[in-house]
């Protein structure tokens, strides 16, 4: 088991039951065990961790809301920190590098939003900022600098641009708001190199990964790669690409196909940020959810026709996934988050 922490629990957000179930990985098998199915009163989506890997947050999609949770390491279960109505269906929810703000994406109201985190980690409920975009919003995220954030949109096909205040935690439109990529491409969901000033997008329609050029001092993207996520035998017309994953060390890049049935691997030369396909894994029916462990050593996709959990152990020299359980998960699994448990000091 890795130093950095004592076991690996894994939340999955099971839209169609209503509930996350939390499992517990098995560091030796890879065989997921369920450790509590928890009821919320609406469809879970999407999660994310604070940066403390204290905190998880669930956005509850048709309730217009997010629910927190504050992880007890102690005993590796999830306990309820309320839920906060923020008046939007959000397709992705995410904190800025402090944790003290949380960030949305609306892909059915086409705004993003910002809200205050509570020192108890519950959301506060009055909005910082509310910014129409434009339908279609699929993520929010904020660069390491914590100065800007960027929210890809499929039916615009745009990147679309703003600055964030750290202290305020308010979102503000850059100048110019948009980024534009190639015709038909459609970004999704996205990924910041680690140590090159690049951003990775995944294409919906363009069955691709599209690294941008980021200008850290005006906050800009400029595509300048673009690399298939499918075989060249294979109908495009019938995939759409869904999440994105980088590796630690900026190495390997990893992108769902909803279709193909697969996940997608990349290396990323060092220097310039391109890719080379190192092909595809299969997986579940409609991968639209994967999630990388915090030590990158697993992977495990959802398939959300299947209802099932696939679990990968990850060369790290490679970057080749080897599949090593399958297993049924609550219906609908749309979501994917590994949470670290901290070792606890008796």
């Amino acid at each position: 088991m890795n130093t950095l922490f004592a076991a690996l629990l894994v939340a999955v957000s099971a839209g169609n039951d209503k509930a996350l179930h939390l499992y517990e990985l098995n560091p030796k098998t890879g065989a997921l065990v369920q450790r509590a199915k928890i009821d919320l009163p609406g469809s879970p989506g999407a999660q994310c961790l604070s940066p403390d890997g204290n905190r998880l947050y669930v956005a509850v999609r048709n309730k217009n809301s997010v629910a927190a949770f504050r992880i007890n390491h102690a005993k590796k279960t999830l306990e309820p920190l309320g839920l906060t109505d923020i008046g939007a269906n959000a397709a992705y929810v995410a904190t800025d590098r402090t944790g003290r703000t949380l960030l949305w994406a609306s892909y059915s109201g086409g705004v993003v939003g910002s809200h205050s985190i509570a020192h108890n980690g519950a959301v506060e409920k009055n909005a910082l900022s509310r910014i129409e975009t434009h339908r279609c919003a699929h993520a929010i995220l904020t660069d390491a600098s914590n100065q800007f954030a960027f929210v890809p949109h499929t039916c615009p096909n745009a990147v679309y641009q703003f600055r964030f205040n750290a202290k305020t935690g308010k979102l503000t439109q850059n100048n110019p708001l948009t980024a534009t990529p190639a015709e038909g491409l459609e970004p999704r969901h996205l990924a910041f190199h680690p140590k090159l000033p690049i951003v990775y997008f995944d294409d919906e329609k363009g069955d691709s990964v599209t690294a941008y050029a980021f200008n850290k001092t005006t906050g800009q993207l400029k595509a300048f790669h673009t690399a298939s996520t499918l075989p060249k035998d294979f109908d495009g017309a019938k995939n759409t690409c869904a999440d994105i994953e980088i590796t630690r060390d900026g190495k390997f890049i990893y992108a769902s196909n909803r279709g193909h049935n697969s996940i997608a691997a990349f290396a990323v030369d060092t220097k310039t940020g391109k890719l080379k396909s190192l092909g595809q894994f299969p997986t579940g029916n409609i991968p639209r959810s994967f999630n990388l462990s915090p030590d990158n050593q697993w992977l495990i996709a959802a398939g959300q026709r299947s209802h099932d959990l696939h679990t990968y152990r990850r060369n790290p020299k490679t970057g080749a996934l080897t599949k090593v359980s399958q297993q049924p998960t609550g219906k609908g699994p749309g979501w994917v988050q590994f949470i670290p448990v901290h070792k606890v000091k008796k």
